[in-house]
């Protein structure tokens, strides 16, 4: 019986590591980044090409104890998206965990002091310094965790228990949402709440007076108003201006309330600053 890959990727302190040890069970081996620059990678530096091949070493070791029959828990910053790509090819059953923390959450927990010498110049090529990470796209990830509101022992129970859970999305809302508003939540709320999973489709605007908010801006705060909904993904999606629906092809289009329709967009634009729409201070009446 062959075994399966959890792989934890993010920023340096974010968290992988601890949530990894917390992972490990009776039949289950933990790959540590630290702990392979020390021994079968020691040969390796910090460019992005032995990086590259400290990563492919990695899933190499991986798939072969998957083989064997262990389950594998990998904990690696993992920066790049092609590094990421080439870990699924790599490993037949992976399973990527993006452990989301923010830049300062992760200095605060930094006890070794690498991002002070990183910002001073002394650590070159360091990860969120002057080395970048690439956000992933939400097809990339199996789960995402944010470490700076869930404990430990949350984290780890929504990793043990949403990998085992399928997303089977039955609902798709395309939209601007600039910004997200009560009107917007209504509808969405109609799905979600009552445990359909669902999928907020952001399209791509342009910046203007009447799309302020970048796609990402409006990901962000989607992702953060539902955030303990574990059956509503996002994702973006090109600008769009027509969505055609064939005869007799089983969808359905969701009509509104008059009340809900008049909720204005432009009228909660005007009536907020920018950085209270991405704070999502217009929820709060």
């Amino acid at each position: 019986m062959s075994g399966e890959t959890r792989w934890l990727f993010g920023l340096p302190c974010s968290g992988k590591t601890t949530l990894a040890e917390g992972l490990i069970g009776p039949s289950t081996v933990h790959l540590d980044g630290d702990y392979l620059r020390n021994t079968l990678n020691s040969d390796l530096g910090f460019s992005k090409e032995d990086r590259t091949e400290n990563l492919r070493r990695a899933a190499g070791v991986a798939q072969a104890l998957n083989e064997q029959g262990f389950d594998v828990v990998a904990s690696f910053i993992t920066p790049y998206r092609s590094q990421r790509e080439l870990i699924a090819e790599k490993i037949e059953d992976v399973s990527f965990i993006h452990v989301n923390a923010p830049i300062e959450v992760c200095e605060d927990r930094d006890v070794k002091g690498m991002y002070e010498r990183a910002r001073k110049g002394e650590i070159e090529g360091f990860t969120g310094i002057d080395a970048p990470f690439e956000e992933p796209e939400i097809e990339e990830i199996g789960l995402e965790v944010r470490t700076a509101t869930l404990s430990e022992e949350e984290s780890i129970k929504k990793i043990n228990t949403e990998l085992e859970r399928k997303f089977d999305p039955s609902h798709i809302f395309i939209g601007r949402w600039q910004p997200l508003h009560d009107g917007h939540r209504t509808i969405i709320d109609s799905a979600a709440d009552n445990g359909k999973d669902v999928i907020i489709a952001i399209r791509d605007t342009e910046l203007s007076e009447k799309n302020p908010l970048t796609a990402q801006e409006r990901r962000e705060l989607i992702e953060d108003v539902y955030d303990d909904h574990q059956n509503v993904e996002t994702m973006i999606i090109p600008d769009v201006d027509t969505v055609a629906i064939g005869r007799d092809v089983g969808y359905s289009v969701v009509s509104v309330s008059e009340k809900v329709a008049e909720i204005s967009g432009t009228k909660t634009r005007k009536k907020y600053e920018k950085s209270e729409l991405l704070e999502g201070q217009h929820f709060e009446e």
